[in-house]
């Protein structure tokens, strides 16, 4: 080393060095959360009750020696609740961070430091020019797919669900596909809604047997179906009142015409096309913070969707004509819902939503 003499007495670290011990002091808050997980102690709290320090130390095999600050860290983050040595869930913990909660959200913080995951490769992700070209076969793995329901529970599924039942024609729809939609919780929701309805839940063939646990935990396996193909290639079938892409098209940027023509086509007259993405503008990262923008541009293969004209022009002419521009919350900032009807049969498909093109169907 090559240090510059200075006199080490005149060092004088402040104030300043407080960003560096909050980024040090938050991983390591991350890894005492990610390891109560992973040691189940808030299922086993759930299923024990409160118990004694040692005796959660023993259960879980936790080193003595560490056991109180360990235990004292997830007090202080309001996960635990501590009365003379003796531990237990919040209703936070309960709510969120136990097993056989419906709101369950452990393995979205557990994936966010998965072995192979973009955050963990960091340096590697910034680096790469271009997203990973993988085979028809490989990806997202079942930890992901469960992380990315539980992701979606944060408001985009009650979001778009409230758009569905809001559309005139949902209390007479009878047949629903979401396409992509790997853990099938847009299906289950809108099918929970509508008791008449029946869905189609369409993605990668190594992907549906994941679907199928989550369409059984939720007891719609008699309504439910799941469909193995790919979505350039295969069809997924047609007389649908209602077709939901959610977070699927930025891979597919090339291919939207293509798509949209197989929504269109799978689509009823008048049926109803629902759009869930999350858009580039008019200024990137604009109401965002940095490592919301950063974790939205990771998880849309580089980056969302841009230029909304040309994604809406893009329907047009394909037959789906946008009655609704939207947002709902997610974590990464507010998603963009587009909601298109299928034009009547021999309708203009270049006819504005609110502006009839003339022809019999549209009077």
């Amino acid at each position: 080393m090559n240090l510059e003499r200075t006199n080490l007495t005149d060092i004088r670290i402040g104030e300043e060095i407080s960003p560096i011990d909050t980024v040090v002091d938050g991983f390591k808050t991350y890894q005492v959360v990610h390891s109560a997980l992973r040691l189940g102690l808030f299922d086993w709290l759930e299923e024990h009750g409160p118990a004694h320090r040692e005796e959660i130390g023993e259960a879980l095999s936790i080193n003595g020696m560490f056991t109180r600050s360990f235990l004292q860290v997830l007090t202080e983050l309001g996960f635990l609740s501590a009365d003379k040595d003796r531990f237990a869930n919040t209703n936070t913990a309960t709510a969120l961070l136990v097993r056989k909660s419906p709101a369950y959200q452990g393995d979205w913080i557990v994936n966010a430091a998965g072995e192979h995951g973009k955050w963990k490769m960091l340096e590697e992700t910034l680096s790469s020019d271009a997203a990973n070209k993988t085979g028809f076969s490989d990806g997202p793995s079942p930890e992901f797919l469960k992380a990315l329901g539980q992701r979606s529970l944060r408001g985009e599924i009650q979001g778009v669900t409230a758009l569905l039942t809001a559309w005139e024609g949902f209390g007479s729809a009878k047949r629903l596909l979401d396409l992509g939609g790997g853990h099938g919780l847009y299906a289950i929701a809108a099918c929970q809604q509508n008791p008449a309805l029946a869905a189609v839940v369409f993605d990668k063939p190594h992907v549906i047997d994941l679907t199928k646990e989550f369409i059984n935990d939720y007891g719609m396996d008699n309504r439910i179906q799941v469909m193995g193909g790919d979505i350039l290639r295969d069809d997924p079938g047609s007389g649908y009142d209602i077709v939901i892409v959610s977070h699927l098209l930025y891979k597919f940027r090339a291919d939207l015409p293509s798509i949209f023509g197989k929504v269109a086509s799978a689509l009823n007259p008048k049926g109803l096309f629902v759009s869930n993405h999350w858009f580039c503008g008019p200024v990137c990262g604009e109401g965002s913070s940095g490592v919301s923008e950063l974790d939205r541009s990771i998880h849309s293969y580089g980056h969302p969707l841009c230029h909304p004209e040309e994604f809406e022009a893009a329907l047009v002419e394909n037959g789906l004509v946008v009655t609704r521009n939207t947002t709902v919350p997610s974590n990464f900032g507010s998603s963009h819902v587009h909601i298109a009807e299928r034009t009547p049969e021999g309708c203009s498909q270049s006819s504005r939503p609110d502006e009839p093109c003339g022809c019999r169907s549209c009077r």
